[in-house]
């Protein structure tokens, strides 16, 4: 009997085994596929945050160093150091007015980077070979720096060289003041260098550019998708859109534009043809006239989406005769001005209208006031003539003449 009892405790021994395992949670070392977010481990990293967090609508491993002030020595050994599995780096408001040879280290392995943001750390030159082992970074971020165009561009034509998996390249407020007009020819090389194929969206905004010198600066982007140039000094749409077979967006607004040619009319239509194709234009200072009945023509007619078309005025550049502010385009234009423009300053010119018309009106009841005593005097005269003259009716006159 004792015998047969041995297997039934082993076999309860075993089950309450297993239901501990079952039921008990799982050692800290397991929970968690990598380190839990706080201070990074390593004393390099000491000043930056480590571990996994949401970003970009997904769970990744992240390394992040903003705003801890790092001066130029602290920021190379950060980069130096970093977790072979970090996927997310963000290091911003630092000092790092350079960018050295191997930023990453010669023998490091950073494959899983796919995010970069290096914003606002005072760049002001990025060296040929800074970046390697980013083949997989699909998002760099360089705003609010201080990018010398000596520092790319005829010296380094090849500084993104190694971005072969690049989908959006942020650049806005990114340059030096100085030279800014010649920003174009300076990333045309880059980009013709650099063989950034997957590029899909392309931020400019803010770099005071008023002068494409090189047409052609995004033709080396066959896959770009979405053009972003707000908030510029551009006066009009001056490079080459039919050699971006993919282009789906144009953001124009916030920049110069008088007005555009027929040539840039039809350029946009020539893409729209072979894809849909969206614009924005608000916010810029279109002139009155044959400028913006042009656009309005275009407006009705184009197959181009055009945002924001509510935030398209126009605005007066030349002196104009209050009661009709149009009238120095009349001659001008190949059409005839309609009188429902919209115009920014149109406003001013309905004021204007009241007020003349009111002072007309205020001068006409003056001259009335000033009349009326005039107009009393003249009033006996005019009475006394009139009782002078005596009517008689035709049938008294016919009466006179039977009684006689």
């Amino acid at each position: 009997m004792a015998a047969s009892t041995v297997p039934a405790a082993s076999v309860a021994a075993l089950l309450v085994v297993l239901l501990l395992v079952v039921l008990l949670p799982p050692p800290p070392a397991a929970a968690a596929s990598g380190q839990p977010p706080g201070r990074c481990a390593k004393s390099e990293l000491s000043a930056c945050y480590c571990g996994r967090t949401t970003y970009d609508r997904q769970e990744l491993y992240a390394v992040n160093c903003t705003g801890t002030g790092l001066n130029m020595q602290q920021s190379i050994e950060v980069f130096l150091n970093l977790p072979s599995e970090t996927e997310v780096l963000i290091f911003t408001g630092n000092t790092m007015p350079e960018l050295p040879t191997n930023l990453f280290g010669v023998n490091s392995t950073m494959d899983k980077l796919r995010f970069l943001d290096m914003s606002n750390n005072g760049i002001k030159e990025i060296k040929g070979k800074s970046y390697h082992h980013v083949s997989n970074v699909e998002r760099l971020i360089l705003n609010d720096n201080k990018i010398g165009l000596n520092g790319i561009g005829f010296h380094h034509p090849r500084v993104f060289s190694n971005f072969e998996s690049l989908i959006e390249l942020h650049l806005t407020n990114a340059f030096a003041d100085e030279g800014v007009v010649n920003i174009t020819a300076d990333l045309h090389e880059v980009f013709v260098y650099s063989n950034l194929s997957r590029l899909a969206k392309l931020h400019l905004e803010q770099n005071k550019m008023s002068v494409i010198l090189e047409p052609d600066v995004f033709c080396s982007l066959p896959h770009l998708l979405d053009l972003h140039l707000s908030n510029n000094l551009l006066t009009g749409i001056d490079f080459n859109i039919k050699c971006m077979p993919h282009l789906r967006f144009i953001d124009l607004e916030d920049n110069l534009i008088r007005g555009l040619s027929e040539e840039q009319f039809s350029a946009l239509d020539g893409v729209q043809k072979n894809r849909s194709l969206a614009i924005d234009l608000s916010n810029n200072p279109f002139s009155c006239g044959c400028n913006i009945e042009n656009l309005y023509s275009w407006l009705r007619t184009t197959k181009v989406s055009v945002r924001n078309t509510d935030s398209i005025r126009c605005s007066q550049d030349l002196p104009k005769n209050p009661l009709d502010p149009y009238a120095a385009y009349r001659n001008d234009c190949p059409t005839p001005i309609r009188t429902t423009l919209i115009d920014g300053g149109h406003g001013g010119h309905k004021l204007v209208m009241l007020f003349v018309f009111c002072a007309v009106v205020a001068f006409l009841g003056v001259v009335v006031y000033v009349s009326r005593f005039g107009l009393k005097r003249l009033r006996p005269e005019f009475n006394t003539s009139s009782r002078k003259i005596h009517y008689t009716t035709i049938g008294k006159c016919e009466e006179q003449e039977i009684h006689v």
